[in-house]
């Protein structure tokens, strides 16, 4: 493919979401390898539609419109998510945690909730699930809206097994509310997202926080062998949960939406995923342009 084709597969991708591209956004998920130089002098030459410095593939601006309003939107709420990563610090196990959904991309459609992919310690990640979701059960009332964890995976376990667009676009547009220097491990362990994203980059290693007091405080009683168990114990729950509230939904697709292993734990009940990577297959289709989008295991 050439250098307009490249733009409208990158393009056609996130006009799935009303989300048009900074023109450093649109170098950083190109799908060819190549120079930022080289990259902007092709920009400048194309006859790529664009307003206040975004690009799109639509014949008005009101996709520019649309975009200019959910940035004004996330404002108050990456403010709040910044201050549930400096509260969620000091709960038991929680190694690290990124800001992922609408607002890690710094926009909020009008309803994005602070969703937030947790790296937990080894052994623990159960057990650190649980105590965020009885909090968010007990004293938000189960609001997702300032606390949403809807991904765990331990810190020596970080490869992700979704290798698709999807993922990788997640995972290059993870920010990061507590423990920086973590990303850089997760992304490394999942360097197959160059695959889609050539011109990514890892970010630096950032800050390193080590555990508050409070947390110190809080895991003692739980440093023991016999917490382990504890933590197998739960994931069987967890799972028998979900095996029994969506018994219609065959094993391999719930193992899909409900992940429940010692390591990681995912829950996106609407197959959010599947049905983006099936709507940008069929614009791709109709478009007559070959682009990779899943692959193999």
């Amino acid at each position: 493919m050439g250098f307009n084709d490249d733009v409208r597969v990158t393009l056609l991708y996130f006009d799935l979401f009303d989300h048009p591209l900074y023109g450093e956004e649109l170098f950083r998920f190109f799908p060819t390898k190549i120079s930022f130089e080289h990259f902007k002098d092709m920009l400048a030459r194309s006859d790529l539609m664009s307003s206040r410095n975004m690009f799109h593939l639509r014949n008005s601006n009101e996709i520019v419109s649309i975009r200019v309003k959910r940035e004004k939107k996330a404002r108050t709420m990456l403010y709040a998510a910044k201050l549930v990563g400096m509260f969620i610090r000091h709960f038991p196990f929680v190694r690290a945690a990124f800001l992922s959904g609408s607002l890690s991309k710094g926009i909020n459609p009008g309803d994005a909730d602070v969703d937030l992919f947790i790296i937990s310690a080894e052994d623990r990640l159960w057990i650190c699930r649980s105590f965020l979701t009885a909090f968010k059960k007990v004293f938000l009332m189960n609001s997702k809206k300032f606390l949403c964890p809807n991904y765990f995976m331990t810190e020596q376990h970080l490869e992700i097994p979704d290798k698709n667009i999807f993922t990788a676009t997640e995972l290059a547009t993870l920010k990061p509310l507590y423990n920086a220097a973590k990303l850089k491990n997760l992304l490394v362990a999942n360097k197959w997202v160059a695959e889609f994203y050539p011109n990514f980059e890892i970010p630096y290693d950032g800050t390193y926080k080590s555990r508050s007091t409070l947390q110190r405080l809080l895991e003692l009683p739980m440093s023991d062998g016999y917490t382990s168990k504890w933590d197998g114990n739960l994931m069987h729950y967890f799972n028998n949960v979900w095996q029994t509230r969506y018994s219609n939904v065959e094993p391999e697709k719930r193992e899909l939406l409900f992940r429940t292993t010692p390591y990681a734990s995912k829950i996106h009940p609407s197959d959010f995923q599947t049905r983006v990577l099936d709507a940008y297959e069929e614009r791709l289709r109709k478009e007559n342009l070959i682009r990779l989008i899943r692959l193999d295991n």
